[in-house]
């Protein structure tokens, strides 16, 4: 697993394409429907403290955002009953964090962190990252961006692969939290943007962490597309 200090290129990189991954992202009109209709209503259940309605609202959220496949493969969610009574043992302390900023965490607040995200009991599979990010991304979105294996560790690590195990999975997030997302939306450059972006209303950027997640998926749109056009050697016979 890579150190903090090696995200540093990849701050760099994103700080300096803001504006078209930005553009890339909305362009591609990837969030649709149901997946903007659930996100908006996760986020304003939290912003309300009701645990009941976040709970199903959230529920309904990931399964839009593609973490419950019907027929026998793909992710499955655990029953919704299982995940919200897991909730509930998290909530009093996550409410606490709601008006905690990456700029004035402390240990303590980790450590809160820490437990909500192991608390959380989302998907029956044995990863955790990637279904316990999203709702604690809806649930704490001014701390926590959905992480996913396609564009957030394929961007960090060039690979979507993850360690399963509680331990290894919040290190993981934490990694990701200290050396690239906080760094980056507390730059001056990112925040400059970010407030333009937030004063638009635009569905998707609804916190400083989505939108960077919004850009990581438009940067790399960006990069795949120009893979695709780049002339292909010839096949010398």
């Amino acid at each position: 697993m890579k150190s903090a200090d090696s995200f540093e290129d990849h701050r760099t990189r994103i700080l300096k394409s803001l504006d078209k991954a930005h553009s890339a992202f909305h362009k591609a009109q990837i969030f649709t429907g149901p997946s903007v209709h659930f996100h908006l209503k996760s986020l304003a259940a939290a912003h309300e403290q009701n645990c009941e309605r976040f709970a199903e609202c959230v529920y309904a959220t990931l399964a839009s955002w593609g973490m419950h496949r019907m027929g026998p493969g793909g992710s499955k969610m655990r029953a919704f009953d299982d995940f919200s009574s897991s909730l509930q043992v998290v909530w009093p302390t996550a409410m606490l964090l709601r008006q905690k900023t990456p700029a004035n965490l402390n240990e303590n607040d980790w450590a809160n962190l820490e437990r909500i995200f192991r608390e959380i009991h989302c998907m029956a599979s044995g990863t955790m990252l990637v279904g316990n990010s999203k709702v604690m991304a809806h649930l704490l979105p001014n701390l926590i961006p959905p992480v996913d294996r396609a564009y957030t560790l394929k961007f960090l690590f060039k690979h979507g692969r993850i360690k399963n195990g509680a331990q290894s999975e919040w290190e993981t997030l934490r990694k990701v939290l200290e050396g690239f997302f906080y760094p980056v939306v507390l730059s001056p450059i990112f925040q400059k943007k970010a407030q333009e972006w937030l004063a638009q209303d635009n569905p998707l950027d609804t916190s400083e962490l989505k939108i960077l997640d919004n850009l990581l998926i438009g940067f790399l749109r960006i990069q795949r597309s120009q893979h695709d056009a780049a002339p292909k050697g010839k096949i010398h016979k």
